[in-house]
């Protein structure tokens, strides 16, 4: 999502500890070139066409498997969703995965070779010089872009002068420096365990930072989740974030990717079709499937389960699933994000000369523009709003949320009351097939969940964000790649 403070810089320069830890981005994307080393063909399943879904069936297909994938919506992409019917003039809007960088090796490897059409984000806002904008405690701050508006917190002078990156470093660049891959056979080692221990702001106070510092990282880093996932995971996944140098998204919108893999898999793809139910011996996998009201029995040699646990908790599972792997199916969380989306008729920020993303401590924290590059005089400004206040805002009713929005919004964009003229709104948590948007860990779940969550279970694998250190479409594209290869290993 395009932050320009955001937290793609926190500590770029401070910590160069194994980016993907699960698996180096060039390693899979060169992996993903020689997936078709398969010792025989098999009957493959795999449940869920999201992006891993989908990476994991194209590249079994590569090697030479007879591949069928199991989609419950009517549609590939699962939370890559992009909104089209919803607006006029041609407009649309992300739903799900915004964007990406070029850090996303592997995601780029699939883009290049179906040849998709990449922009830059906020490409548009450059062009015109635009200025940035903040709502703080109150107030409305517009500065040069690529600057930081006079904080309102009590910071002192010192902490003044650091800054948000400055500080970040200061009380967390030793502790993210110590952090190894979880893959290795001797973890989690001792510093795993304690930063699993606490929240981020847990560890920012043990570590002597004020409230005021906290305020402030949390406002400058887009730090809502602070407050309850586990620092080990925040710090885990996000060098390679800080990597990302240049960010873009799919011109026309990013559901073309995963309708690329899904074109090329063809009738491979089974929509409509939910799993209800999983058994398995030495020889086969079963799956109860279904379809247009009525039940239906597959088997397989392999099944792969893309699919969010969230969901999964709804399937049956035989006895032949371990408890480990019960328990985080059970267990594993899902962050909650509703995001609303306002139609505006002309796109007055542009002609202020100021640009329409906005960080904010309001209720809806994030606006981003859409449409910034889209061609045409009408818009769309988005929020994404997560945790506490996700949570709230799902509560409200598809109405009362578009004017949860507009209130807000017009507080940062006092012209949006009178350009508004209608919208939508996504709620990832009453999403039947995701129920919720990416999995967190809390306190004390990394170390002791994450080794059993991508672990083979008899015949059945498991791929999705989920079980990846990264949780965005970069994750979920090598966790479809690992499995391609534990499937096409020897067997």
């Amino acid at each position: 999502m395009p932050h320009k403070v955001s937290r793609r810089t926190f500590l770029r320069k401070s910590i160069v500890s194994g980016a993907a830890l699960a698996f180096g981005p060039p390693c899979l994307a060169r992996s993903a070139e020689r997936a078709a080393a398969a010792v025989r063909s098999q009957k493959v399943i795999v449940v869920g066409a999201g992006i891993a879904g989908l990476t994991a069936a194209f590249e079994l297909m590569k090697a030479g498997h007879d591949v069928t994938v199991l989609e419950a919506r009517m549609r590939p992409g699962g939370r890559v969703h992009t909104l089209r019917d919803e607006f006029s003039d041609g407009l649309y809007a992300e739903g799900g995965a915004y964007d990406f960088s070029d850090a996303y090796t592997l995601l780029q490897h699939y883009i290049r070779l179906f040849n998709l059409p990449v922009e830059e984000s906020g490409a548009a806002e450059k062009n015109i010089g635009a200025n940035d904008v903040f709502y703080l405690q109150g107030k409305r701050y517009v500065v040069r872009a690529g600057t930081s508006p006079d904080w309102p917190y009590q910071l002192s002078k010192e902490e003044r002068n650091l800054g948000p990156e400055g500080l970040l470093k200061k009380y967390m660049a030793a502790a993210a420096g110590q952090i190894k891959d979880p893959l290795t056979p001797d973890w989690p080692d001792s510093a795993a365990r304690q930063l699993d221990a606490v929240t981020v702001n847990q560890f920012l106070r043990q570590d002597g930072a004020s409230d005021a510092v906290i305020s402030l990282l949390r406002m400058s880093f887009l730090g809502e989740d602070f407050d309850y996932v586990s620092a080990l995971q925040d710090m885990m996944w996000q060098p390679f974030l800080d990597r990302g140098k240049t960010w873009g998204k799919l011109r026309g919108g990013n559901d073309q990717l995963p309708r690329a893999f899904a074109e090329r898999l063809g009738t491979r793809m089974r929509y409509g079709a939910a799993v209800r139910k999983v058994t398995q011996d030495k020889d086969k996998v079963r799956l109860s499937v279904s379809r247009a009201g009525s039940l239906e029995q597959v088997e397989a040699d392999r099944v792969v389960l893309t699919i969010p646990f969230s969901v999964l908790r709804n399937v049956e599972l035989d006895s032949s699933f371990s408890s480990q792997k019960r328990t985080a199916i059970s267990r594993l969380r899902y962050t909650s994000i509703t995001r609303v989306y306002l139609q505006s008729r002309s796109r007055f920020w542009t002609q202020q000369g100021v640009s329409g993303f906005a960080d904010t401590d309001l209720p809806v924290r994030t606006i981003i523009d859409h449409t910034d590059t889209q061609a045409g005089t009408r818009a769309i400004l988005g929020t994404e709003t997560t945790g506490p206040n996700a949570l709230a805002a799902a509560g409200m009713s598809p109405d009362e949320r578009l004017r949860w929005g507009l209130e807000n919004v017009s507080k940062v964009f006092p012209e949006m009351t009178e350009n508004f003229e209608g919208g939508t709104s996504v709620v990832w948590d009453q999403e039947p097939w995701s129920l919720g948007a990416s999995a967190y860990y809390a306190p004390g779940e990394m170390t002791t969940m994450f080794p059993h969550v991508a672990s083979v279970e008899g015949r059945v694998h498991f791929a999705g964000e989920h079980t990846s250190t990264l949780f965005v479409m970069e994750g979920a594209a090598q966790s479809g790649v690992r499995v391609a290869h534990e499937i096409g290993a020897p067997v």
